[in-house]
């Protein structure tokens, strides 16, 4: 497959990692794995460490060779390689051309955020589920930051657990996955169900809040360097200290 080979290249290159927690992971029924971004290094080191097939949420430009260069200029070239135009633009209309065909090939679901389009993100997402496969979000909205190296979740992607169990009364589960970028680590957190009973707008939350949590943990494990994460709740919904 060519995602193989190139994924291979690139971690080998720029984002290679140390994967923990891959107990959490086991299992015969299909999951949501939500992560914290962590920029570039976050999606390939994630797609290139982890065992389990997923379908990733990709911003919809990366998906379409019309749209891709621009994105990948800014977001990669010049962001994380630190390169200038026109050397930047170059790179990117040739890394634009792979970056499509290996969106494809790795079954990538584009995501159309603040358009109507999302309702295919969300159906395609549950349809992939219902086959047996896992998904892979990146749910972090930049512009509400918890602290340094975490900003709080997004919950759209949280509407894909509601249909699924409306689909198959099954509840599903979603796995907080923690990249630090510096400690060159990804942590897989403890696995958190869906529950279909709870109103939807205060089990939203709760996902959120939890996730968000267990995220922060396994992101303070990891710059220390420890193996086990603390079970005790957050002093306050949504807020991780992580100066420790």
């Amino acid at each position: 497959m060519l995602s193989k080979y190139f994924y291979r290249v690139l971690r080998r290159l720029f984002f290679n990692a140390h994967l923990r927690g891959l107990q959490n992971l086991r299992g015969d029924e299909p999951v949501i794995l939500v992560a914290n971004h962590a920029g570039a290094f976050g999606p390939v080191s994630i797609i290139t460490s982890i065992p389990t097939p997923t379908c990733p949420w990709v911003a919809h430009e990366v998906t379409d060779l019309s749209m891709v260069a621009p994105r990948i200029q800014a977001e990669f070239c010049e962001q994380e390689l630190r390169l200038k135009p026109p050397l930047s633009a170059l790179l990117a209309r040739m890394i634009g051309r792979v970056c499509v065909a290996v969106m494809r090939d790795i079954g990538a679901i584009p995501v159309y955020q603040k358009s109507r389009d999302i309702h295919t993100t969300l159906m395609q997402s549950l349809s992939l589920l219902k086959q047996g496969k896992s998904i892979l979000v990146f749910a972090e909205d930049s512009t509400r930051r918890i602290n340094d190296v975490l900003c709080e979740f997004c919950t759209g992607f949280i509407h894909v657990a509601k249909l699924y169990y409306e689909s198959t009364r099954k509840a599903v589960q979603f796995l907080p996955v923690a990249v630090h970028r510096n400690a060159h680590r990804i942590r897989v957190g403890v696995p958190i169900r869906f529950d279909a009973a709870t109103p939807f707008g205060r089990e939203k939350l709760r996902i959120k809040r939890e996730l968000e949590h267990e995220t922060g943990g396994c992101l303070v494990l990891s710059r220390r360097g420890m193996d086990v994460i603390p079970r005790s709740p957050p002093a306050e919904p949504g807020r991780v200290d992580l100066r420790t």
